[in-house]
C-alpha cells in the first residue's frame, strides 16, 4: 500500500526509504443475511463518519493512514479488505477512515477516539462498542472478534477504560542510551536490508511484471532463512527508540545501502550509469542466495 520510494537513473538505491515505526500502536452471519452480499469496504471521510454511523446499525470502521512513517498502518488496508471479504450479512458495513499525516487525528468530537493507528471499532447505532485491536494479523478470525463484540457489546465507560487501560504510563525520563552493541548494530543492518530488498523488488514487480514471480520468490526465500535474526532485529528497533538511537540507525541505514549499491555494481555487473532492466532485477533475484552474510 504505501510505497515511498523513487527511483531514477542509479539503478534502485535512489529509492527513499521512510519505515520508522508509530505509537501503538464480523459480523454475525444469520439466516436473513443475503448470501450473495460481499462485503465490500468504503472510504468514509471522517467529517462524514458520525452521519454514516448514525443511519446505519452496525459497522465496523479501520482507522489507518498512508502515511509511510506510521510502519503498522503499511499493508492494513489491504488485511483490512480481505479480513471481510468472506462476510456475508448486509446489515453490517464495512468503512475505512484514513488521513495523510498519521500523529495529526483529525476531530473526532464525541466519536471515541482511537489510541493509536491502524485500530478497527465496531459501532452500533453510533456508539463504539468494541475494538477488534490494531493491525490484523489473523485475516481468518478477524470475523469471529468481530461478532463476540456484536455478542457481548461493552458499555461506553467500560470501553472507554479499556481502551485507556491499554495506554502505557508515561516512564521517567531515561538515562542517556547505550551504544549500540555490535549484535545491535548488525541487527540494524539487517533489517534495513530486508526493507533495502524489498524496495528493490516492489520497484521489479512493477516495472517488469515478468521478473515478478522470479525475485519475489528470492525474497521470500531469503526473508524466511533470516526469520529468526528478522524477529530479533524487529525486538531491537522497538527498545531501541531514542533519538541518537535513531541517528546511529540511519547511520547504519545509509551505510548499508552502499554496501548493496557495492554488490549489485561488483558482483552482479549491474551498471549505475543507465536505468534498471529485466535482466537486473533478474540477476538480483538469482543473486541473492550469494549475497554475503552481515558480520557483527
Amino acid at each position: 500500500m504505501i510505497d515511498n520510494r523513487t527511483v531514477d537513473f542509479q539503478p534502485f538505491f535512489s529509492m527513499t526509504l521512510s519505515r520508522t515505526g508509530c505509537i501503538l500502536a464480523a459480523v454475525l452471519v444469520s439466516a436473513a443475511a443475503n448470501p450473495a452480499h460481499a462485503a465490500r469496504v468504503q472510504e468514509v471521510r471522517m467529517q462524514d463518519l458520525p452521519a454514516f454511523l448514525a443511519k446505519n446499525d452496525t459497522v465496523v470502521v479501520q482507522f489507518t493512514s498512508p502515511d509511510p512513517k506510521c510502519r503498522y498502518c503499511i499493508g492494513a488496508d489491504k488485511a483490512f479488505d480481505n479480513a471481510v471479504a468472506p462476510a456475508r450479512d448486509s446489515r453490517v458495513k464495512y468503512v475505512r477512515v484514513q488521513w495523510p499525516v498519521w500523529h495529526k487525528f483529525p476531530d473526532f468530537g464525541k466519536l471515541t477516539k482511537p489510541i493509536g493507528l491502524p485500530e478497527h471499532m465496531v459501532f452500533r447505532r453510533g456508539t463504539a462498542i468494541g475494538s477488534v485491536g490494531g493491525r490484523i494479523e489473523d485475516t481468518r478470525g478477524f470475523l469471529d472478534k468481530v461478532a463476540q463484540i456484536q455478542a457481548n457489546p461493552k458499555e461506553p465507560k467500560d470501553f472507554y477504560r479499556e481502551l485507556q487501560a491499554t495506554v502505557p504510563v508515561p516512564a521517567a525520563p531515561a538515562a542517556p542510551a547505550a551504544p549500540l552493541s555490535a549484535e545491535e548494530e548488525r541487527l540494524t543492518r539487517l533489517m534495513a536490508r530486508k526493507d533495502l530488498l524489498g524496495g528493490i523488488v516492489s520497484f521489479c514487480a512493477r516495472a517488469f511484471p515478468a521478473t515478478a514471480p522470479g525475485v519475489q520468490d528470492a525474497y521470500g526465500a531469503w526473508q524466511a532463512a533470516h526469520k529468526p535474526a528478522l524477529d530479533q532485529a524487529a525486538v531491537v528497533m522497538m527498545a531501541r527508540s531514542s533519538r541518537s538511537d535513531a541517528a546511529a540507525a540511519s547511520a547504519l541505514v545509509r551505510d548499508e545501502q552502499q554496501q548493496l549499491r557495492a554488490w549489485t555494481a561488483g558482483s552482479l555487473g549491474i551498471a549505475e550509469d543507465r536505468k534498471p532492466t529485466a535482466e537486473d532485477c533478474e540477476k538480483i533475484g538469482r543473486g541473492l542466495k550469494s549475497l554475503p552474510e552481515i558480520e557483527a
